[in-house]
């Protein structure tokens, strides 16, 4: 749904992107507008209304997940609506949209943790034919977490290493700490010793 908060009518049109990652996360978008079925393909709100998209797929799901982004472009007005010495700005965002395979098979490791110079750095492996998103990582005894993440998403068959901040909690403990990864599918977890001069730069 897609909602208009102003006082001025907006108007929009849908484009559709196939979006695939390499084996190192690295993202490709191409075009793919008769691969899932969507509408209203273009259309414009009244202030203060909204207008609902519909989106759905066209074949029975594979061993093989799909995945798009479903971009809500802004159009920008004709010259004769524009106000004479102003910029106009218009807003475009992605959503996400995945065609989930069958059977699904749900597989994430991670591995290779280490802690130094006031970081937690990681490697994510996802093994599964679905894509995992990242939501948050948990550390040790004081429950830290850390959930803004630079890349988010992790399509099947990736490996991405990550590196986060260190909380300094986390060094005040003499003892093993645990470190919880999880994703909107899966969690993760591991015990790890982490000195105080990790949290030292």
């Amino acid at each position: 749904m897609v909602s208009n908060q102003g006082d001025k009518p907006l108007r929009f049109a849908l484009e559709l992107k196939r979006w695939t990652q390499d084996e190192h996360g690295q993202e490709t978008y191409t075009d793919a507008p008769d691969e899932l079925i969507f509408f209203p393909r273009q259309f414009e709100i009244a202030p203060q209304q909204k207008q609902i998209i519909r989106l759905g797929r066209k074949l029975a799901a594979t061993a093989q997940e799909r995945a798009y982004r479903l971009y809500i472009n802004e159009q920008p007005n004709t010259p004769s609506e524009e106000t004479q010495g102003q910029v106009a700005m218009v807003v475009s965002f992605g959503v996400p949209v995945f065609v989930r395979p069958s059977p699904r098979l749900v597989q994430l490791k991670s591995s290779v943790i280490e802690v130094g110079q006031q970081q937690l750095r990681f490697e994510l492996h996802n093994n599964g034919n679905t894509t995992q998103r990242l939501t948050r990582v948990r550390i040790g005894h004081d429950g830290d977490e850390i959930n803004q993440f630079d890349q988010w998403y992790l399509h099947p068959g990736v490996r991405r290493n990550y590196q986060l901040p260190l909380p300094a909690s986390a060094c005040s403990h003499n003892q093993a700490q645990q470190i919880v990864i999880e994703t909107d599918q899966q969690t993760l977890s591991q015990s790890i010793s982490i000195p105080a001069s990790a949290c030292r730069p």
